[in-house]
């Protein structure tokens, strides 16, 4: 983003939209180069992805990695925020899609944000090796140093409810498995791998690696950029958003707020019970007490 208006752009000769992704004329549309009728039937969905993304068509060995990193995000329950929206602007009548846009909008950087920062830091550490002619370990033991020195969190770790994410460890057999074909490198899982150690290290007891942080290494040895991390996770969750939205629709509930109308589970911590005296002052208003 260099900061210049689009009209201040088009006043200087360019076209107001402009675009490398496609072309579009009668009868006739271009994909990165590709005339669609020559991809449809030949690239799978992740592949398409990748190629609108990234400009370039990626091996089906490597688009399969990348369709089960969508796989593996694709639903986590009611408890997930994204999913609840959804679901619960389902019972408001609205229609489908306003339903499901609810639920794609809770996804920003704290529900669905922590893949983007994982990746910017793997990334990162990787330049760092790479600047330094260090190893892994010693790289990712400056950046988790610098990390702990800023007091922030390590993106991609940890769990609220899992101990052991079930995800982790199937996403890094089929990653492996690119490693050992020579389709992938492995650096950025071997320095997610090494995050995880240091972490365990420094807690004194293991911590999980999330679903963010090994979708973060995976993509990172695709080459995605990390800046659409956050769009890559909401095509993802975006399934289990329809498919949440979709059974509560068919339910047939109305206006399902977050929670039961239980005094335990909503607790009122305002002022005590107060009224307006005649004319619509207050109380305090008429003795003369400004709050």
């Amino acid at each position: 983003m260099k900061g210049r208006s689009a009209l201040d752009a088009y006043s200087n000769g360019k076209a107001w939209w402009t675009t490398a992704i496609s072309d579009i004329k009668k009868n006739q549309i271009t994909i990165r180069g590709y005339p669609i009728e020559e991809l449809i039937g030949e690239l799978s969905y992740s592949q398409m992805l990748y190629l609108l993304l990234c400009g370039e068509v990626i091996s089906r060995r490597k688009a399969d990695l990348l369709e089960s990193v969508l796989v593996a995000g694709a639903d986590h329950g009611p408890r997930a925020p994204s999913i609840a929206a959804a679901r619960m602007a389902a019972t408001c009548g609205i229609s489908f899609n306003s339903c499901v846009a609810t639920g794609m909008n809770m996804l920003g950087d704290v529900h669905g944000g922590a893949v983007e920062d994982a990746m910017k830091l793997f990334y990162q550490t990787k330049e760092w090796r790479d600047e330094h002619q260090s190893t892994i370990q010693t790289a990712v033991e400056e950046q988790f140093t610098l990390l702990h020195r800023q007091k922030i969190k390590l993106p991609g770790f940890g769990h609220q409810l899992h101990d052991d994410d079930p995800r982790v460890k199937r996403l890094y057999q089929l990653a492996q498995e690119l490693v050992e074909e020579g389709e992938i490198s492995g650096i950025y899982l071997s320095i997610a791998q090494e995050f995880r150690r240091k972490l365990k290290e420094a807690k004194n007891k293991p911590i999980t690696m999330n679903i963010d942080g090994v979708s973060a290494a995976i993509q990172c040895e695709l080459g995605i950029p990390a800046e659409a991390a956050k769009g890559i996770f909401a095509l993802s969750r975006g399934m289990g958003i329809v498919a949440h939205a979709f059974e509560e629709l068919m339910n047939g509930v109305l206006i399902k707020g977050p929670c039961p109308d239980q005094d335990n589970l909503v607790q009122y911590n305002g002022a005590s019970l107060r009224h307006l005296v005649k004319g619509g002052e207050t109380d305090e208003c008429k003795s003369g007490t400004v709050y």
